[in-house]
């Protein structure tokens, strides 16, 4: 169990109590203290990947990996190297809806950058389709159009979003759309795909690419389910010796302390999902 924590906090107080508590429901739980690692939300690659190395030294042959709570500067490099490592037969991934969501997720954004191990080709600064994950907040969008040049600008909308979501998602593409125009770049066109059907957005990205043969950049803004598909589409591409995909995000270094005020729920259980992305010692996502 990993404890992330903020650099910039702006409640210091409050996030100390708050983590206080669920380290102690986890105690209660059944883990142990020393089973709860704390760590810097921008921590070092060594430090994400040693956790996958530090599993499998102790014997582990499979992984869960929630994504929940996880920041993408973190997941999308756990994801790498949970699937990287030949002696882990079985990775599943899940993640839990929320409810609730608070009107400023984050603040304090670092400068857009690729994520950790997803640099992808650091010299190509033109691509065949730039693709872009709809979410809430286009932090780092300007810097990303302007750096990156593109053939097409390609849009993934998570489908349905419902309230207030769809409003923000709407502005989002807005913002894009005036970003274009303002650049004299031609207007994204977009796909509407539903957020938690990972394997149909990756496949809509193979359909985007030619199966990678086209070269992409992805800035993964959307859902964390979204994001996981762009994740497992760049892992594709490179095993699949095509043009390296890289991954720009602009991580937020503070995140709302009520992010969302609980899990929803389907029925008496929490509304959670999960993917399966190894098997038995076979990746399920591949570009043939």
């Amino acid at each position: 169990m990993i404890e992330i924590h903020d650099p910039q906090p702006l409640d210091l107080g409050a996030v100390v109590e708050r983590l206080a508590e669920h380290r102690a429901a986890l105690v209660a739980a059944g883990y142990t203290p020393g089973e709860i690692v704390p760590a810097p939300l921008v921590a070092d690659l060594d430090m994400i990947t040693g956790i996958v190395t530090d599993l499998v030294e102790a014997g582990s042959t499979s992984l869960l990996i929630d994504l929940t709570s996880l920041p993408k500067h973190w997941f999308f490099p756990l994801i790498r190297a949970a699937l990287a490592e030949a002696a882990i037969e079985d990775v599943i991934a899940c993640y839990t809806a929320g409810v609730g969501y608070a009107t400023t997720l984050s603040e304090n954004i670092s400068p857009l950058r690729v994520l950790p191990s997803f640099a992808g080709d650091a010299a190509r600064d033109r691509h065949g389709s730039l693709i872009i994950g709809i979410g809430f907040e286009p932090t780092g969008l300007d810097t990303l159009l302007d750096d990156q040049q593109s053939d097409a600008i390609r849009l993934i909308f998570p489908f349905p979003p419902g309230p207030p979501g769809h409003q923000r998602n709407w502005m989002f593409v807005k913002h894009i759309e005036e970003l274009t125009s303002k650049n004299q770049i031609d207007p994204p066109d977009r796909v509407h795909i539903h957020m938690y059907d990972c394997p149909q957005i990756f496949d809509a990205l193979c359909e985007m690419t030619e199966d990678g043969a086209i070269s992409s950049a992805i800035a993964p803004y959307g859902p964390k389910t979204m994001s996981l598909a762009m994740c497992l589409f760049a892992l594709a591409t490179e095993a699949a010796k095509r043009p390296a995909v890289p991954v720009y995000y602009a991580q937020p270094l503070r995140y709302a302390l009520n992010y969302t005020k609980d899990a929803a729920m389907r029925g008496d259980a929490p509304d959670a999902i999960g993917y399966c992305l190894r098997l038995g010692g076979r990746d399920l996502y591949r570009i043939a």
